[in-house]
């Protein structure tokens, strides 16, 4: 019996009812010896939702019968949205139909065509696939049994813990529970605790959980670790001799006060035609990271590092991200050398790419960057007197290359950040705001035109790779804004043609102005992400038309990829066996999209849960604050020195009945006709912190 997947759904393509499974086996000529193997080849393409089996043993396509696939996004009053797979369309789920799903299960969905707002209603039929075996929580102990109140608030259930499966977990302890039963018609799913982690508040056992949570892959396998000591640390001679060497320039890197894997190294130099030489070297992660090795699978499968305040979960072993590829002072490293030559207006005039060797000569902060190059900190200079020429000139190039960037359509979005500091034991001592300088634009420039140089350089060669895209805005979204942005005064005129210059300048016009944060924040919101895609569609918001990322391999999977496509160029036409081929590129590409996303949601998790463990030691305190969001049940603001969102609640606004309008993101009082609205400055009180729902309410003070 040989029958491909492609060829039994092209069958069944044709068909426009659901077939009996006699007549399918007529067709295929299956006899009755394989009928076994064969229903065993139906069940997986139902499991994987290809096909569907409904009554008296019919079969046929989803989307013959209404129905669709995809993933249930869960939110914590009960119901859902479904994101139709290969789709950007969204199916709302109530409560009522849920059917025993629960969040991030991949399920079928019956389209009962009804509109919800700008979404299609529909019911889940089946669950495809289950995606919270193990759920993170927090045990309430009873009499003779318990439950477990996930942390995830998506995730609505209350698990019940029968007796004596509770792992000997105490009351107010988080646990991981294993779900044994799952929800089905009205009951709650059931569960055994396989792991105790600790006390709830206690903020050593807050990183234990995420990393539980989110399934993160803390540890590097045995297997992985036993492969990466075998790589030899010592540079051999025959790899230096082939290279480019750049020792004896002035290269340097410079990076965050705690960085401690440097990716990156910069050089500066004028030529005979005035033109700036600048070189950003790259280190060379592919030479000691090979293709299909169980360590490079590893470094697919974690997609990216993760960054929480003070630790990281790196994509790479540490002995290569800290050591081996880091690109640290006074040691010779492997790199990927971009020479780019820039005239005095920031037109790339030349470039070479090379396989090198360098030596960087100092580990630089911005801190450090900025006393120097702003603020002509006169010891400083001295102590760096051999690269202060070159620093300068640094900051000459990123001005020039900025404001070529601004002028051709590139979005600056201006948002306050902070950054909570912990103690040895993760306790939050304080937020701090975040001071952004030159010394960062002068790398951000110069990594943003090495991306497009590279970008660039591969497409005009024309093999396939994977580029950073960001696609023009939907229409839809961007007139909601529009509205918004309107009714504060501003004349921006929307269009299904809109050029990222149109948005540059009602940015620039609210600069400095009460509104800039709000409207920075929901011209944000109002944006697509930024994805890995093999189809070079440009990226918006920096106005390129070729965009890649390159330039942090240590930390970056699809970097990684980039410089073994850049030198497969080299060692050998792409066209004649070159080693990924488009179809992996693109699951690549989905996939570290994927975990991109998942990084970001943690780190913003994690980052929150400090804010608020700081945040409620505030009970009743007073703070200065923009209104953030404007619900029908109250409004969200955001603490300006904290960069958190609390909620005031329309209960707590005594002074009149507040009536929301949507279109405008206001309340409305009845009587007074007092306003609301979004980016409205108001000061409010700490009222109350809830530590397990990460929540925190606040009051308004007149």
């Amino acid at each position: 019996m040989i029958i491909t997947k492609e060829a039994f759904l092209r069958y069944l393509s044709t068909k426009y009812s659901p077939l009996e499974l006699n007549e399918i086996m007529k067709h295929f000529c299956i006899s009755k010896r394989d009928k076994r193997k064969f229903n065993k080849f139906l069940d997986s393409l139902i499991k994987e939702g290809y096909i569907v089996k409904i009554r008296d043993n019919k079969y046929g396509l989803p989307s013959n019968m209404e129905l669709v696939t995809g993933i249930l996004e869960g939110h914590p009053e009960g119901f859902g949205f479904v994101k139709i797979e290969n789709s950007q369309e969204e199916i709302y789920i109530n409560n009522s139909n849920m059917n025993g799903a629960m969040h991030g299960d991949r399920v079928m969905v019956r389209i009962e065509g009804t509109l919800r707002g700008k979404n299609k209603e529909g019911e889940i039929v089946k669950v495809l696939e289950r995606a919270n075996k193990d759920i993170v929580g927090v045990f309430e102990k009873n009499r003779h049994f318990g439950f477990v109140i996930p942390d995830d608030k998506r995730i609505w259930y209350d698990i019940y813990i029968p007796k004596g499966l509770s792992m000997g977990a105490k009351d107010a302890q988080k646990v991981v529970v294993r779900i044994t039963k799952w929800p089905c018609q009205g009951k709650n799913p059931e569960g055994e605790i396989v792991e105790v982690l600790g006390y709830k508040n206690n903020p050593e056992v807050d990183l234990k959980a995420l990393i539980k949570q989110y399934k993160l892959p803390f540890e590097f396998p045995e297997s992985v670790l036993k492969e990466t000591v075998k790589i030899e640390k010592d540079i051999p001679l025959e790899e230096i001799k082939v290279r480019k060497d750049f020792r004896e320039e002035n290269i340097f890197t410079i990076d965050g006060e705690d960085a401690k894997d440097f990716d990156d190294a910069v050089s500066i130099s004028k030529n005979g035609k005035n033109e700036f030489k600048l070189g950003v070297h790259i280190a060379d992660v592919s030479y000691y990271v090979k293709e299909n090795t169980l360590l490079d699978k590893e470094a697919l499968k974690r997609g990216n590092s993760i960054y929480f305040l003070n630790k990281v979960i790196p994509m790479l072993p540490e002995i290569l991200s800290n050591e081996m590829c880091s690109l640290k002072p006074d040691k010779d490293r492997l790199a990927i050398s971009v020479i780019m030559y820039i005239d005095n207006n920031g037109n790339l005039k030349r470039y070479g790419i090379y396989k090198s060797v360098i030596r960087s000569k100092y580990r630089l902060t911005y801190d450090i960057v900025a006393k120097i190059v702003e603020e002509k900190a006169e010891t400083l200079r001295k102590q760096y007197k051999d690269i202060v020429y070159d620093l300068d000139m640094m900051l000459e190039l990123a001005k020039i290359l900025y404001n070529k960037r601004i002028k051709e359509g590139s979005l600056d979005f201006n948002l306050p950040e902070t950054k909570v500091i912990l103690n040895k034991n993760d306790y939050p001592l304080r937020i701090v705001k975040v001071v952004r300088n030159w010394a960062h634009k002068i790398i951000e420039e110069f990594m943003l035109i090495t991306n497009e140089t590279i970008a660039t350089h591969i497409f005009k060669n024309k093999v396939p790779s994977i580029y950073r895209i960001h696609e023009v805005p939907n229409f839809e979204d961007m007139l909601d804004f529009a509205k918004f942005v309107n009714a504060l005064g501003y004349d921006f005129k929307i269009r299904r043609d809109l050029n990222s210059k149109d948005l540059q300048k009602l940015l620039e016009n609210c600069k400095n102005t009460s509104e800039e944060g709000v409207i920075n924040r929901l011209a944000l919101r109002s944006l697509k992400l930024a994805v890995y895609s093999t189809n070079p569609v440009g990226h918006f918001a920096l106005a390129k038309k070729y965009y890649t990322h390159f330039t942090s391999p240590i930390r970056r999977y699809p970097d990684l990829v980039v410089h073994r496509i850049l030198k497969s160029l080299y060692e050998k036409p792409y066209s004649k066996g070159g080693h990924v081929n488009t179809f992996k590129l693109s699951e690549i590409a989905k996939h570290c999209s994927e975990t991109e996303r998942l990084a970001e949601e943690i780190e913003e998790e994690f980052t929150r849960v400090k804010k608020i463990q700081f945040i409620s030691n505030s009970i009743g305190k007073v703070y200065s604050g923009i209104i953030s969001g404007v619900t029908n049940y109250g409004l969200f603001v955001e603490i300006s020195d904290l960069q958190i969102d609390g909620l005031v609640y329309i209960g707590n606004l005594v002074d009149d009945y507040y009536i929301y309008n949507g279109e405008l993101h206001t309340l409305i009082g009845k009587r007074r006709n007092k306003k609301y609205r979004l980016g409205d400055f108001v000061k409010v009180k700490v009222i109350k912190v809830d530590i397990d729902k990460k929540q925190i309410d606040l009051q308004i003070v007149n």
